[in-house]
């Protein structure tokens, strides 16, 4: 590890992408930020999670998180999904949002670990009240779909609006499915919202209201667009007849 930190304060990594800028212990931020744009470039990866891991072992939460989120990004061989969830417990009982909502997410999911409904939204919980968007949604769709005990779309929709307002596209479509039981117009809103921040299911609920309005030349757009985004059902639904 000293040799890593050593390149970074010199500059000496091979990789084209490497910032300019120490990364030790002391910038333990500034490994982060840094991380943060090396390892979206396959090429420079290796040298991002390693800044990751000077941050985490300088005692900065969001490194764990960051390193265990990017580890099982591309890899849920058991081993590393076990690294990552270790990292995730540390990150969470530091508070950092990331960590608890991660954590929570293989808890909901029961990968790697024992599934806990009942801790994962308490973390789900957590993590929303410190303003993680995707958290709020991801409880959300737990009250939703029952998993807490009866359904409670009430709930639910307060929570998709605390997601979707907080920048959660995934929220916005959310709410949206909610909404469309009492208002048609406003859930094409929301999904016009979700679809345009890149949300594929979205494009495909507003593309199937856009069709129920007859309005199929807009609605091949947005089934388009959910496909081009990976929703398997925006790509079924192309080239479909308006509904009756």
């Amino acid at each position: 590890m000293l040799g890593l930190v050593a390149a970074f304060v010199v500059g000496a990594s091979p990789c084209p992408a490497a910032k300019e800028g120490g990364c030790t212990p002391k910038t333990a931020d500034a490994c982060v930020t840094s991380g943060d744009a090396l390892v979206k470039e396959p090429a420079c990866r290796e040298e991002g999670l390693a800044r990751y891991r000077v941050a985490c072992e300088a005692k900065l939460a969001k490194g764990c998180a960051k390193l265990g989120f990017r580890l099982v990004e591309t890899s849920r061989d058991p081993a590393v999904v076990k690294n990552a969830l270790a990292l995730f417990e540390k990150a969470c009982a530091a508070n950092e949002p990331l960590g608890c909502s991660n954590l929570a997410t293989f808890l909901w999911d029961g990968e790697g670990v024992a599934r806990d409904v009942k801790r994962a939204a308490a973390l789900f919980e957590k993590a929303c009240e410190a303003g993680d968007a995707f958290s709020c949604g991801s409880l959300g769709s737990m009250h939703a779909q029952g998993e807490l005990g009866a359904k409670n779309l009430e709930k639910a929709a307060t929570l998709f609006k605390r997601a979707c307002d907080g920048g959660s596209a995934s929220g916005c479509n959310q709410l949206g499915n909610v909404t469309a039981a009492t208002s048609l117009e406003g859930a094409m809103t929301l999904w016009a919202k979700a679809c345009k921040a890149g949300n594929g299911a979205a494009c495909t609920n507003l593309g199937r209201a856009l069709r129920k309005k007859n309005d199929v030349r807009t609605a091949e757009k947005a089934f388009a667009r959910g496909c081009k985004l990976g929703d398997s059902e925006g790509c079924g639904e192309r080239d479909l007849p308006p509904e009756e």
